[in-house]
């Protein structure tokens, strides 16, 4: 679906109206995001921290803003909703007026396959990407994407999230954990590790457990984790899971099992995003959402393609999308978790009480092209022989 939103180019937009528009950028938060942060309550601190931010990571070269107003619009693929985009695109365009964007909500090879096909043949019909580690060792073979170690926000990215390179960065984090029913799990049966949540006599042992088969949102990261590795997985863990847990290996994907621990099918879902668990939370309904250690989490990616026609546009709104005001604010409209290495603390993420502080499993695009084949190849038959759907 293609959505056009919001476009709102100056109107033979004057250069002494970028002069003043480049020179505002790096003081403060504009007026807009400043009142949308606070209206979704962000705690103030958080907010005057992303204020004091600006200054250097929304320091945008004059040329860059100049040449940003002559190009066209950044047609943007992303996996966000239009009720999504309606809420933090209006933010960004009141600081970045001059930039319009045609946001097209994309999903699976719409989204990464197809663009890259079509700018290896010539044909660029994506400017900026998201969500696209699935495909990256082919962007990376092709040399699709431009470098991107110049922008002012860049190094707010931690290292461990962005390309050596340049080429990339994360610009979401999500947290995978387990959601529970508060009416039937008590306090003192959740697990502080993944090893006691498999353990012999696990409390929530015998079918308590709903799985989904999503081995790659949590058991990947403990995979590649030091404390756990393929050797103790392949020996103990996944064994563990299978044998000792019993769960009941479900068909519905993530939405489906913790509406199906709502109403009683099983107390414990696994595995649950931070940001949809606080939707259900949000509801009144009685979920409670709980962190083994380590803490499973993964990034989202962004990235544009080289040579694009909307260079410097591109440019700018990447920059924006990783800045401390960016993030905050798709955090507000979205439940986004920044991957910002100053917004790993309480209250800039969607139930970061659970998780801030905790030793994190992080997903990492190695684990993802060389990890993953190989748990593939435990997790698969254990799955299978225990019963699981296809």
């Amino acid at each position: 679906m293609t959505w056009i939103p919001y476009t709102s180019r100056l109107a033979g937009g004057s250069a002494a109206a970028l002069v003043v528009l480049a020179g505002s950028v790096a003081a403060d938060l504009t007026p807009e995001a400043r009142t949308y942060l606070s209206d979704g309550d962000v705690d103030a601190a958080i907010i005057d921290q992303a204020a004091a931010a600006t200054d250097a990571e929304l320091d945008i070269p004059q040329d860059w803003i100049d040449q940003a107003a002559a190009e066209g619009p950044i047609d943007f693929s992303t996996n966000d909703t239009p009720e999504h985009v309606a809420a933090w695109l209006p933010i960004f365009q009141a600081r970045y007026p001059q930039i319009d964007i045609v946001a097209t909500e994309t999903s699976g090879a719409a989204r990464a396959v197809q663009p890259l096909l079509a700018y290896k043949s010539g044909n660029l019909v994506r400017h900026v990407l998201v969500s696209f580690e699935g495909s990256l060792p082919d962007f990376i073979d092709a040399d699709a994407l431009a470098e991107l170690d110049d922008l002012p926000a860049w190094s707010g990215v931690p290292e461990d999230r962005r390309a050596a390179d340049g080429t990339y960065a994360g610009m979401q984090n999500t947290t995978w954990c387990l959601a529970y029913n508060k009416d039937t799990v008590s306090a003192d049966e959740l697990p502080a590790t993944w090893a006691e949540l498999v353990a012999p006599y696990s409390p929530l042992a015998g079918g308590r457990v709903g799985a989904a088969n999503r081995a790659q949102l949590w058991t990947l990261n403990l995979w590649t984790h030091p404390d756990y590795g393929p050797e103790r997985m392949t020996n103990e863990i996944l064994p563990g899971f299978f044998d000792n847990l019993k769960p009941q290996l479900r068909k519905e994907g993530i939405s489906g099992i913790s509406n199906l621990m709502l109403v009683g099918e099983f107390d414990v879902a696994l595995p649950a995003p931070n940001d949809e668990t606080e939707e259900l939370m949000e509801t009144g309904a009685p979920v409670g959402f709980h962190c083994p250690e380590p803490v499973p989490q993964y990034f989202n990616l962004i990235g544009m393609f080289r040579d694009s026609p909307t260079n410097y546009s591109s440019k700018v709104f990447i920059n924006w999308i990783l800045s401390q005001e960016g993030q905050l604010v798709r955090y507000v409209a979205g439940g986004d978790g920044p991957v910002h290495k100053d917004l790993q603390i309480d209250g800039a993420s969607a139930l970061g009480d659970s998780f801030v502080g905790k030793d994190i499993a992080l997903r990492t695009v190695e684990g993802l092209t060389v990890g993953l084949p190989a748990l593939y190849e435990v997790w698969n038959p254990l799955w299978a022989n225990s019963g699981g759907p296809e």
